[in-house]
């Protein structure tokens, strides 16, 4: 079936509607996720974690808070001297040229038939979290071609590469964990360059000093993350329970239960010689363990890949399952529920969490 013409021509034409609607969506009423107000506040000499935090929020539009690193105020600033129009469309443009370069390096990589590459594309540009990254101008995407990096033979160039993806906290732990496993201390440091370097010009363009600054991100990060819409970790799961153990707030215990769960994961992969399964772990345990939204999922693309190179064994098999239940069947669960509640924003019950945390475990170790 998967070499039939007709079939692969149907897969195609619904892919680049799908692409279509979710050029549509980020260039009308979507980019609510794009940075772009923040970048202006920032080339406008306005602290963007400081003006979220204490003003009015007016200079903001829809949800396009500051919850990023500062290297992401110098990446995006050239963006924000364009219009907003025009900036948008810019983005989803590079979006979509983004998500095209991380399918074809990734089945390169795999030495995928080009039949098998095309399928997983045109799945993948059919997929919820790929249409809700392009429409709601996420960066996902950015991280996920970061991400890549892990196939380049040089040191220096892979982990400072890779560093970039540190612009969205949530996707540093485990990579920064398996960086020092796998390079050491100075492999580490490299990767830290770019946010690092990106802290120092943040802070020296608004004045300010670096100790002034270099929490701001972690703080509105923590205030302006919705971790209602989280789908299925252990960060979610754990701060579900208020508790205070040796006076310590439940809310720290889940930090460092956590991280000491990230840290061992990572190891773990660190020893793996097998490069696209190393990738397709490291983006598994990041969803895994700290709180996503459903655009983050679309890093499943090397889970994909990897299990159709292993598809005659039953493991693969359960993993294309998997993947595809978090691309198309959590949409559908979703609208089916919210027909029966006639709600029309489904928040994930500690039962849909739950079961989506066992899922990731398989997938893990599947």
């Amino acid at each position: 079936m998967f070499k039939n013409k007709f079939f692969l021509l149907l897969l195609i034409l619904i892919a680049a509607i799908s692409i279509l609607y979710a050029f549509f969506i980020a260039n009308t009423y979507g980019s609510m996720d794009y940075q772009y107000s923040p970048a202006k506040l920032f080339i406008d000499k306005i602290n963007p974690y400081e003006y979220y935090l204490y003003e009015d929020r007016s200079k903001i539009i829809g949800s396009q808070y500051p919850v990023y690193s500062h290297s992401a105020y110098i990446f995006f600033s050239p963006f924000s001297l364009l219009d907003w129009e025009i900036s948008r469309f810019v983005w989803s443009i590079i979006n979509i040229i983004l998500a095209i370069l991380c399918i074809l390096i990734i089945s390169k990589k795999a030495k995928l038939e080009n039949h098998n590459m095309i399928i997983i594309g045109c799945i993948f540009f059919m997929s919820t979290p790929f249409r809700n990254c392009i429409g709601n101008g996420q960066l996902s995407l950015l991280v996920l071609i970061s991400y890549c990096s892990l196939f380049l033979d040089n040191s220096i160039k892979r982990n400072f590469l890779l560093g970039i993806s540190y612009m969205k906290y949530s996707f540093m732990p485990v990579l920064a964990f398996f960086v020092f496993f796998k390079d050491g201390f100075t492999g580490l440091l490299v990767s830290g360059l770019f946010c690092l370097v990106g802290w120092i010009i943040f802070s020296l363009y608004l004045d300010q000093s670096l100790l002034h600054t270099i929490f701001q991100p972690l703080t509105v990060g923590l205030k302006g993350f919705d971790s209602t819409l989280a789908r299925g970790d252990l960060f979610t799961i754990l701060n579900r329970y208020d508790y205070n153990l040796f006076n310590i707030k439940s809310s720290y215990w889940s930090i460092f239960l956590v991280t000491v769960v990230t840290f061992f994961l990572a190891k773990q992969v660190s020893s793996k010689k097998d490069i696209l399964l190393t990738l397709n772990l490291l983006l598994v345990i990041n969803l895994l363990t700290f709180g996503h939204l459903i655009y983050d999922y679309l890093i499943l693309l090397p889970t994909l890949v990897y299990s159709f190179k292993n598809y005659n064994f039953l493991k693969a098999k359960i993993s294309i399952f998997i993947v595809l239940y978090f691309w198309f069947g959590i949409r559908i669960y979703e609208k089916i529920k919210s027909y029966i509640s006639n709600v029309d924003i489904i928040i994930p019950s500690n039962y849909d969490i739950f079961i989506n945390f066992i899922l990731l475990i398989i997938l893990y170790f599947v």
